[in-house]
């Protein structure tokens, strides 16, 4: 998969995350634009997440921040994400601190703005997402974290899957998928394999939520990369096992003379992979 796709998939296909106790937002009308008041917050900043500094392209596409911290625009060639930082109220579905507004050249249909409300960890706790077409319903999703500021747990309306997630030393090591109909997917995590025999620390601060824990966010993992979908795991993953199949998945990280990850595949002579630039 090139990396204009990549980006694509992450920013507007799928992923999603845990739950807080809001309640389901009644639905927009579509046809309203959202009020905005107020100056750009001192907070959330990706400053939080990244403490080696931010990446300045990631999967291909350049990455844009202001003077404190906070990550303004995410752009390729044909996808561009901005993220805009105050006071937003998009009809009838509450007050909310960041917008994030997807825009696609290729797939106009497809462009949508996800409105977030932040909790006291700096991350998003509910995300509303509306598109500007008006033909699709609105999406939500839910996310907490552990006392670490870790994502542990996320549920998205659209799809109906709530994913749980287990951390041990700051590591994730287990993943479970609950779907609606009860279907039941799992995934435990390694951090070594042939190539890597001791665990490689997660200098970078990099997380790939789909790819490397089958955690599964459609539009909003991008956010990642903003610092609002909580911190990173300790230690890079190295691959994982789907219990429920017994498939097993390798890894294979290339990193720069600083130690920080500048390329992640795995699959089929590495075909599926995503790059960074510091």
């Amino acid at each position: 998969m090139n990396q204009s796709k990549k980006l694509y998939r992450y920013a507007v296909m799928a992923t999603c995350a845990a739950f807080m106790s809001a309640s389901l937002l009644s639905c927009s009308d579509g046809d309203d634009d959202p009020d905005i008041s107020g100056n750009i917050t001192d907070t959330p900043s990706a400053w939080n997440v990244f403490t080696e500094g931010l990446p300045t392209n990631i999967g291909g596409a350049t990455l844009e921040s202001n003077e404190k911290g906070q990550v303004t625009r995410i752009q390729d060639g044909t996808k561009d994400i901005t993220f805009e930082y105050g006071r937003f109220t998009p009809s009838r579905a509450g007050n909310f601190t960041v917008v994030m507004k997807n825009r696609d050249k290729m797939y106009p249909s497809e462009d949508n703005d996800i409105y977030m409300q932040i909790n006291k960890q700096e991350f998003v706790e509910y995300a509303y997402m509306v598109y500007l077409d008006a033909v699709e319903e609105p999406e939500e999703w839910w996310f907490e974290y552990n006392g670490n500021g870790q994502l542990k747990r996320v549920k998205q309306n659209d799809s109906d899957k709530e994913f749980n997630i287990t951390y041990k030393n700051g590591d994730i090591t287990k993943v479970v998928q609950v779907d609606e109909d009860g279907d039941r997917y799992a995934y435990t995590i390694n951090y070594t394999n042939d190539k890597f025999s001791t665990p490689v620390a997660n200098k970078g601060c990099v997380m790939l939520y789909d790819d490397c824990f089958q955690i599964d966010m459609d539009e909003m993992e991008i956010a990642y990369y903003a610092g609002l979908l909580g911190k990173a795991t300790v230690n890079l993953p190295m691959g994982y096992v789907d219990v429920e199949d017994e498939m097993e998945e390798t890894f294979y990280w290339e990193f720069n003379s600083m130690n920080l990850p500048v390329k992640f595949s795995y699959g089929s002579y590495g075909a599926e992979n995503f790059t960074w630039t510091w």
